[in-house]
């Protein structure tokens, strides 16, 4: 049975995890298995609950870091050579943000850590511009009762050209114009 994409554990789930590596004697391995997730996940917990406590178990989401920051922990992992699971657990910040800030910052560069983002879904339809312009629906409704007005003409012209060409054809067929029926 494959693993979960994405697993959410509660603090307390966590915590008793941790536990069991650190008081029990159970091993990375068996604990992830139990829980069915990475050992990897296991060993994240397990450090920073030994550099934080039970707060470097907690759920850190909706922060936003600004630029300097996120170049400053970037900064900090080149020069130290730091791993992403090291500066995750330093920072206590997920390694997957860090990953995609070092991917923007080589695949961009510099000002892409600056780079402000719209938060959220944008929005499904665009505004109406008639209403930020000040048009009322009777300005709306006039405006539709000219451009129906406007078709009617053309529809007009277009069946009296119509019967202009079928009168010219049947004269060019027979020599005379055909009689009104």
């Amino acid at each position: 049975m494959g693993k979960a994409r994405r697993n959410k554990f509660s603090i307390d789930d966590r915590e008793q995890a941790v536990l069991q590596v650190l008081e029990g004697g159970s091993s990375y391995g068996s604990v992830s298995r139990r829980l069915d997730t990475s050992e990897r996940l296991i060993s994240r917990w397990v450090s920073c609950y030994k550099e934080y406590g039970r707060y470097g178990l907690s759920l850190k989401n909706g922060i936003r870091y600004c630029g300097d920051y996120k170049l400053a922990i970037l900064e900090d992992m080149q020069k130290n050579h730091l791993s992403l699971h090291q500066i995750s657990v330093k920072y206590h910040i997920s390694q997957s943000l860090v990953s995609r800030w070092r991917r923007l910052y080589n695949e961009i560069g510099i000002s892409a850590l600056y780079a402000k983002k719209p938060r959220g879904r944008p929005p499904k339809m665009k505004q109406d511009n008639n209403i930020s312009k000040g048009n009322t629906p009777l300005d709306s409704y006039q405006a539709l009762l000219a451009e129906n007005q406007r078709l009617r003409l053309e529809n007009d012209y277009l069946k009296k050209l119509q019967v202009l060409i079928r009168e010219k054809c049947f004269r060019n067929e027979n020599g005379h114009k055909p009689s009104k029926s």
